[in-house]
């Protein structure tokens, strides 16, 4: 018997789930660390994250200076994750091949993927947003990372100081990577109205563009957003409100990242239901 237009699109659909399944099954979710190190204490307030192994930005040193770019791990031959090409420090980057994988973020993570590797991955309690009469913060104590997914999902991102389990974070989102010649880390921070939470290219960056933030993220409040498949995003994260300076309370912290399919709207699927009715309504008919 011939099939009809409905089984064959039952059939199909049928077939595209028992495929999506099937690549569900083999993931390649993994997590990137810089590599550059100045002192893996975290009460050591320098800079890490660097790109240059002079642990310098582009301004007028780096490869000028006789500087190499510094390797990573987790990318192929060391190379910066993404393309990544710009002057900010850049501590991580997390790629994800399938809605429902997870990853966490963090100086274990890396010694453990990486035959022990040390790298870090530390902030202040109030280097996002802190408790002085300035609310500056600097940008040498934020911590930025870089993710990417292939598919479009919803992404959880929840994070812990290792030793301070009660401290807060905030979290700014940016679509983008920095693309630009030129970074400051001495930087008027999440100031308003000196420096706003919106502000796009906070460090003097380029082709960074705010999206969201959230305060108050801990090991149970997550700050979510939707990624979608094929955008790279900055994340940039550090102690919120947690000491009184941003340079003290330093830790190091795990960020942990789940995702989730994106949820179909209820009206899709009315619609799709509706089709199915019509259909089956149109099949009654021509059989009568």
């Amino acid at each position: 018997m011939k099939k009809t237009t409905l089984a064959k699109t039952v059939a199909m659909v049928l077939a595209s789930s028992a495929l999506s399944m099937t690549a569900a099954t083999a993931t390649a979710s993994t997590t990137m660390y810089n590599t550059f190190v100045i002192d893996l204490n975290p009460e050591d307030s320098n800079t890490d994250g660097w790109t240059y192994t002079d642990g310098k930005d582009n301004q007028g040193l780096g490869t000028a200076s006789g500087a190499t770019v510094v390797p990573w791990v987790g990318t192929a031959g060391g190379a910066r994750p993404f393309g990544y090409t710009g002057a900010s420090a850049l501590n991580w980057a997390a790629h994800i091949t399938n809605a429902g994988d997870s990853l966490t973020i963090s100086a274990a993570d890396a010694a453990s993927r990486y035959n022990g590797v040390q790298v870090d991955i530390d902030s202040g309690k109030g280097a996002w947003k802190d408790t002085s009469s300035l609310h500056q913060g600097w940008a040498h104590n934020t911590d930025i990372g870089l993710f990417k997914s292939d598919v479009t999902t919803k992404v959880s991102l929840t994070a812990n100081f290792v030793n301070n389990p009660t401290a807060k974070f905030g979290i700014t989102l940016f679509t983008g990577q920095d693309t630009g010649t030129t970074y400051t880390h001495h930087k008027n921070w999440n100031n308003p109205p000196l420096a706003a939470y919106t502000k796009s290219n906070p460090f003097n960056t380029t082709g960074v563009t705010y999206q969201a933030y959230g305060i108050n993220v801990d090991s149970t409040n997550a700050f979510e957003f939707i990624a979608e498949a094929g955008q790279i995003y900055s994340i940039y994260l550090g102690g919120y409100l947690g000491s009184s300076s941003w340079l003290t309370g330093r830790d190091f912290y795990q960020l942990n990242i789940a995702t989730s399919p994106v949820p179909v709207p209820a009206a899709a699927w009315l619609f799709g239901s509706g089709l199915f009715g019509l259909m089956s309504y149109g099949r009654r008919k021509k059989l009568a």
